[in-house]
């Protein structure tokens, strides 16, 4: 397994709202209280509109607009609420690093495109997917609040591969970003799969080069990670590096687990930034 930096004590990952630990200790009951949930989501003012908020999304395509999280429950279930809720507390506890639309639709852009592929390629659950999608950057927000500068040496990285990003956080800062992602991810009690997928972002190469083992869940998120990124990339909605002069992944270990040709690859690129020009 790669070797981990040690995560510096100034860099805060923000707990889970007290909302949300109620609701997860609530579906670890034998016949968890739809009633409770939905009240405990109320309780939080913000992460009650956020939820509606997204819900309402044209993501979820409920095709009404939805008013009350009884009727989000009714329609989507409570796992997919959670999943919702999760999201949504993750997002308004970093809200204090100020405005970051821009870092937010990239997330949500990898975060769908994540879901698509999971559909297309695995039988992952999709929502598992989309989560995957949403924090595989997350660690962002936390480096930006604990070193000012790191927004600016971000720009200096324009161009760079995903292991040179790693590479230079590591040397500038002593950790990286991709690290500060899967402990947030960890600490809010996300799949251990999930967690890991997102830490091995920048040595994907010597993970698909290991021996097939218990991590295999693992290493297909890390796939349709990667794949996501990739389209995204492509697309140039990228914030960071919107326009790299080098390939930001080396495809071929990631195709080549997955089983899929580079021609069919492209074809479904290809569908996908056509997908994503139409919707804008």
């Amino acid at each position: 397994m790669p070797s981990t930096p040690t995560t510096s004590t100034s860099y805060v990952i923000p707990a889970r709202p007290e909302a949300l630990i109620n609701i997860t200790e609530e579906l670890r009951t034998s016949d968890p209280d739809v009633v409770k949930i939905c009240q405990y989501i109320k309780e939080d003012v913000a992460l009650y509109t956020s939820i509606l908020s997204t819900i309402n999304s044209a993501y979820y395509g409920v095709g009404q607009n939805i008013t009350s999280i009884e009727r989000a429950v009714s329609l989507l279930g409570v796992k997919r609420v959670f999943n919702i809720v999760q999201l949504a507390a993750l997002k308004n506890s970093l809200a204090n690093v100020g405005p970051m639309e821009r870092f937010w639709d990239t997330a949500t852009e990898v975060a769908r495109i994540s879901a698509a592929l999971s559909k297309q390629f695995t039988t992952m659950d999709s929502d598992a997917a989309y989560t995957l999608g949403m924090l595989h950057d997350s660690g962002i927000p936390l480096m930006i609040l604990a070193k000012p500068d790191f927004k600016d040496f971000l720009r200096t990285l324009n161009g760079s591969s995903l292991v040179e990003i790693h590479d230079a956080e590591i040397a500038e800062y002593g950790v990286s970003h991709y690290h500060l992602s899967a402990e947030l991810a960890k600490k809010w009690n996300i799949e251990n799969s999930t967690a890991e997928a997102i830490r091995r972002q920048a040595v994907y190469e010597s993970t698909f080069a290991e021996p097939a083992d218990d991590n295999e869940h693992m290493r297909i998120k890390l796939c349709l990670l990667l794949l996501a990124r990739d389209i995204s990339d492509a697309y140039r909605h990228f914030w960071r590096i919107p326009d790299p002069s080098t390939p930001l992944i080396n495809l071929i270990p990631v195709l080549n687990f997955l089983g899929i040709s580079d021609f069919d690859y492209a074809d479904l690129k290809e569908d996908i930034v056509n997908q994503l020009s139409l919707q804008q």
